[in-house]
């Protein structure tokens, strides 16, 4: 492909030209990138199309050629996030026949999530912080993942003898503690070093309820004992 404008004297002489689709697919990435690091930043209100195009060193006609506004190129970079993750997170946790008791898969969908925003904070912030002013569908795209982590701990309800009687709102509470956990440290900036260390917090927090105090934090310590640090 051609070189961005201003770039042609930083292509190393000799590099294979990227194909178009290729060219296409990285000026795609280019801006979602931008389009995380911005709002994290500056906020979504606080960005706009003009200063996404310009540190993405694209044209206005190369940015609507992938999105329709603004909204949509955030819109587009929550649902890839949240859909690379939940994919990771889904396999972590592990689908039907897997022989791991109940809770040890929850710690690890928990460790996987968490291991995710510790690696990419910036991303992480936009996605999670900024995502809650940034208008009613991605709000509602927000409010959709919550329910489907909430799902995997619906499961415990098979391990816990007082069922019948836990809320019916209990997993959707749970699950928003969880983010809620993560979204306290990516205000504060210490995602990256203090996320991890929460993880047994988390964990105790989200089992208590069906395998009571006392035997979730000592599941939860003994799992962030044992358990290597999982990659995002």
């Amino acid at each position: 492909m051609r070189a961005l404008p201003g770039e042609s004297r930083r292509v190393p002489a000799g590099s294979k030209p990227l194909a178009r689709k290729d060219a296409a697919l990285e000026q795609r990435r280019r801006i979602l990138r931008v389009t995380a690091d911005l709002i994290a930043k500056r906020g979504y209100g606080g960005t706009t199309t003009e200063l996404i195009v310009r540190r993405a060193r694209v044209g206005y006609g190369t940015f609507y050629k992938f999105f329709a506004s603004k909204e949509a190129a955030f819109l587009a970079l929550f649902d890839e996030t949240f859909e690379t993750t939940g994919a990771v997170i889904a396999a972590a946790y592990g689908g039907e026949g897997d022989g791991r008791p109940w809770a040890e898969r929850i710690g690890a969908a928990i460790r996987t999530f968490y291991a995710a925003i510790a690696s990419d904070p910036q991303l992480w912030r936009a996605c999670l912080v900024e995502a809650l002013t940034a208008g009613p569908e991605v709000l509602g795209r927000y409010e959709s993942s919550i329910r489907e982590l909430a799902g995997l701990l619906r499961r415990g309800r098979e391990e816990s003898a007082d069922a019948a009687v836990l809320p019916k709102a209990l997993e959707e509470t749970l699950a928003g503690g969880i983010v809620w956990i993560a979204y306290q440290r990516l205000v504060a900036g210490e995602a990256a070093t203090e996320l991890p260390a929460l993880l047994p917090e988390a964990i105790q927090f989200s089992l208590s309820p069906y395998l009571g105090e006392r035997e979730a934090a000592a599941f939860a310590a003994r799992y962030a004992a044992e358990s290597p640090a999982a990659s995002p």
